[in-house]
């Protein structure tokens, strides 16, 4: 009897209904278990026209009404979910489109059609137009010149075509135009999805590793594609100065080149105008019709009023938090390293800036609504756990005047580099000039900003030697008889910027022991938070666990003195940014668990509580490592607020 087909399948169903739901929505998805149990899914179609009415049919009733069009009838009908009966024609105009009247227009059904050349067609069309991998391609096209798809298959090959970089821009523009939108359209909970839009993960250690391997290859295959888009593709991942290095122009025409450079001038996103700007300095001997834009690009940039209610900057920032924030959220790449989930980021965020920038869409509004997501907690998050492997770059550097620095920065080492390519005239006034206006004048007067580490370097080692003129001012000011905040400044400022010994955090590490772990002259809170924060970030870059360990020390005073109490939240920033002293994550584990045990044990104070719980929270998902060192922490805070 249990053998039998019927009872096969009713035992199966009596399952269903005691099984959670999580579970049923797995086995269901399952062919092999449905074919096993004689199970039929009942899948509801809906489709919505311009006015957003829908009309829901059962899947099976439309795939076989299809069918029925492909193989001779003029026409066939269809009932909805409301019994209502629809007509379905063949638009003789559009081969391999049916029409379901009236106003619902169903494409990329000819996988259904019994005719052979016709689904290979249609395939080979629709595959080019949404530049889908030749892997999956292929895959399709032995399916399709077997048989025509059946209704399971049809879900697969649509989804293929679906989560392509071009579908999904396409997606994202009709929501705009409607003036609609939700994080879901702008961040796809797809891994499939991103590894098409900057490829997938090779097992490169570093960005420029990665750069020279995968990087490559994607931007050949996008030229192959389509030069044009291509080209306009690949500036999509011009977060890192490597990257824009392997992009191409030998397939573009000047004409194409100068309509890229101008298309990006007027509506371009900042990501893409810093690529284009790099490859233009590279290719500018050959192709010298690009001056004039490649200024106007450059102008544009320096221009830029990050406080302003149109910087492209601004935008940038808030779209970069959101995407790494919901990145986080989902834990969609956390397998990967840091820097290849933030090179998803940054070119999804470019992809979204480019289509705002097009549409108009109102900046200060999308930027406000942005950071009511909360996903900035997330990414802030996620940056600070990720330290332990690229301690170079923390989350505070994601601001928009930082990003800003950071470009002017990338565009002053390209125009270095390619000085010989720079003739003279106003380019050169600009990028090599020392005249006001020139960005030359700029980095100086922001220095060191221009010279931070960008989101994708945090793991790369500083090439650049500590001058001895600073060498000698943090012996100086470390070897003071008193301890103050201007002690530790040479120090702080040059951490990120210059290859400091640990000779010289050691001295930083003595100066605190010392000063028993006091700083004397403090003038006011934000003095003292940019002394002990940028202690922690030379104890981060250098890997000085001494240094990190006498850290605390000082943190544990200031947390309860009197005149300057330290923030909680500032507190726990610290403690994560110091951990980064610590490669070896049982290390990183152990000391972040300490840290945080002691401050939920500490006396807490208006919403200290509220604000550790959160932080635990977000800070485990991103690293649920943490849960075994930071439990007690966690049970004890819970504890604390429920008697609140």
């Amino acid at each position: 009897m249990t053998n039998s087909p019927y009872v096969r399948s009713a035992l199966a169903r009596a399952a269903f209904e005691l099984a959670p739901p999580l579970i049923r929505e797995t086995l269901v998805q399952e062919p092999d278990f449905r074919e096993e149990y004689g199970i039929r899914e009942d899948v509801v179609l809906t489709f919505n026209n311009s006015n957003d009415s829908g009309v829901s049919v059962q899947r099976h009733e439309l795939f076989d009404a299809i069918r029925k069009i492909f193989s001779g009838a003029s026409d066939t009908e269809v009932t909805d979910t409301d019994g209502r009966n629809w007509r379905l024609s063949s638009d003789s105009k559009i081969e391999g489109q049916t029409r379901i009247l009236p106003g619902f227009t169903l494409s990329n059904f000819a996988a259904l059609s019994p005719d052979r050349d016709a689904r290979l067609r249609a395939l080979d069309e629709a595959a080019s137009a949404v530049n889908l991998p030749a892997s999956t391609r292929d895959g399709w096209h032995n399916v399709l010149s077997e048989h025509a798809l059946d209704d399971e298959e049809v879900d697969g090959f649509h989804s293929d075509f679906h989560e392509t970089p071009v579908h999904r821009t396409q997606l994202l523009r009709g929501e705009i135009k409607k003036g609609k939108g939700s994080i879901s359209s702008l961040v796809p909970n797809s891994r499939r999805y991103f590894e098409r839009l900057i490829g997938a993960y090779d097992g490169s250690a570093s960005i420029r590793d990665y750069a020279v391997g995968k990087g490559r290859q994607l931007f050949e295959q996008l030229s192959a594609w389509r030069p044009y888009n291509g080209f306009l593709s690949s500036l999509f991942l011009s977060s890192h100065s490597s990257l824009t290095a392997e992009i191409g122009v030998e397939h573009l025409g000047t004409e194409d080149l100068v309509r890229a450079f101008d298309y990006l001038t007027a509506r371009g996103d900042r990501i893409s105008q810093l690529g284009v700007i790099e490859v233009g300095l590279r290719v500018l001997p050959e192709r010298p019709e690009i001056e004039p834009a490649l200024i106007r690009l450059i102008q544009q940039i320096r221009d830029d009023n990050v406080d302003g209610a149109a910087s492209g900057f601004k935008l940038l920032s808030a779209l970069f938090l959101l995407v790494d924030g919901e990145l986080s959220r989902t834990r969609l790449l956390s397998s990967e390293p840091p820097f290849y989930r933030r090179l998803a980021s940054l070119s999804q965020a470019a992809l979204i800036h480019r289509q705002f920038v097009n549409f108009g869409v109102e900046i200060d509004r999308f930027c406000e609504w942005a950071l009511s997501s909360r996903r900035d907690h997330w990414y802030y998050s996620q940056s600070l756990t990720d330290m332990r492997l690229e301690p170079r770059w923390n989350p505070e550097l994601a601001a928009a005047s930082q990003l800003k620095a950071y470009f002017l920065g990338r565009i002053m080492i390209a125009a270095k580099n390619f000085e010989k390519n720079i003739k003279g005239g106003e380019l050169h006034d600009l990028v090599l000039g020392t005249e006001l206006g020139s960005l030359h004048s700029l980095t100086l007067s922001e220095f060191p900003d221009p010279f931070l580490p960008g989101p994708l370097e945090g793991a790369e080692d500083c090439l650049n030697s500590l001058p001895a003129q600073l060498s000698e001012a943090i012996k100086v000011q470390l070897g003071a008889e008193e301890v103050t905040p201007s002690s530790f400044v040479a120090l702080a400022n040059s951490a990120l910027i210059f290859r400091v010994d640990s000779d010289q955090v050691g001295l930083a590490a003595q100066a605190l022991k010392l000063g028993d772990h006091r700083l004397a002259n403090v003038e006011d809170r934000s003095q003292l938070l940019a002394t002990l924060k940028g202690l922690a970030t030379v104890a981060a870059v250098t890997r000085s666990s001494a240094l990190a360990d006498e850290l605390r020390i000082p943190a544990r005073r200031y947390r309860r003195d009197p005149q300057y109490p330290l923030p909680i939240r500032e507190d726990i920033w610290i403690c994560l940014v110091a951990a980064a002293s610590r490669a070896d994550l049982n290390d990183w584990r152990d000391y972040v668990g300490d840290w945080l045990t002691e401050l939920a044990f500490s006396d807490l104070a208006g919403d200290d509580g509220e604000v550790l719980h959160a932080c635990l929270q977000y800070l485990c998902h991103a690293a649920p490592e943490l849960w075994v060192s930071c439990g007690r922490a966690d049970a004890a805070v819970t504890a604390f607020n429920g008697r609140q």
